[in-house]
């Protein structure tokens, strides 16, 4: 019986390592074909208000998604006011001028369902993207945000240099 057992366990930590690394190697590659992106994308009303941006900004920008369920729990909360204070106390010039973008958005409605698999997503994420002429050039799940949220200061400073590098290159 213990030997039954002991083999059961070990099949069962194998299955899930297997189903781990798919996982994994899933949310770590970057999508090659690029969504295009509506020019008024659904921002909810928590959603900074930002100035008519200029030619070049409408070219290249920067959105910062946080993406969450109509259920929450206090730390997913947590993390959407965090990340939400970051970006307005180290980028309110580029929030202003549309070159950077705030959107928390409910992937339980229907018209954000495609985020999902956009950014294969499987639980509440903070996802950085980069904009070229409404193409999708590249994105970036910060996934540290889970780890950080009990550190305010720790978390929004990454939050803040992820951001950065992405305005960096916009």
């Amino acid at each position: 019986m213990y030997r039954k057992s002991v083999k059961l366990l070990l099949l069962v930590f194998v299955a899930m390592s297997v189903l781990y690394l798919i996982v994994e190697q899933a949310r770590h590659k970057q999508a090659s074909t690029a969504p295009t992106f509506p020019p008024d994308a659904a921002i909810s009303a928590e959603n900074t208000k930002a100035a008519e941006p200029t030619q070049a900004q409408q070219q290249q920008k920067v959105l910062v998604y946080y993406f969450y369920t109509t259920v929450r729990c206090p730390t997913c909360r947590k993390i959407e006011a965090f990340s939400g204070e970051a970006l307005r106390q180290a980028f309110s010039g580029a929030l202003g001028s549309g070159l950077l973008e705030w959107h928390p958005l409910n992937v339980q409605l229907p018209e954000n369902r495609h985020f999902i698999e956009d950014y294969q997503l499987f639980t509440k994420s903070l996802v950085v993207v980069r904009v070229k002429d409404g193409r999708q050039m590249e994105w970036k799940n910060l996934e540290k945000v889970w780890e950080l949220v009990g550190n305010k200061a720790i978390f929004m400073k990454y939050v803040q240099d992820e951001v950065r590098e992405y305005l960096r290159k916009s």
